[in-house]
């Protein structure tokens, strides 16, 4: 039942990756599927491996979802000159 849940709702976010035309909001909406899918990973995988590969592919999601954030903020604070 739980992993039909979240298969659910990664397919929801995928859909609303592809519509939005924000670049801000699709990275959110990947980042909701990334870990998704590392949630997946531990739920199928019912070993110690499974759990070790799940939680490096939550912790690598994270720091490249924080590594994203990091530059849409040096982004918005930088001047653009013409």
């Amino acid at each position: 039942m739980i992993e039909e849940i979240i298969g659910i709702i990664i397919i929801v976010m995928a859909i609303r990756a592809f519509i939005t035309n924000n670049r801000v909001e699709k990275v959110l909406y990947i980042n909701v599927i990334d870990f998704a899918l590392s949630a997946i990973i531990a739920i199928y995988i019912n070993t110690p491996f499974g759990f070790i590969v799940a939680a490096t592919f939550f912790i690598t999601s994270t720091i490249s979802s924080n590594a994203i954030a990091y530059t849409f903020n040096r982004l918005k604070n930088e001047t653009v000159l013409n």
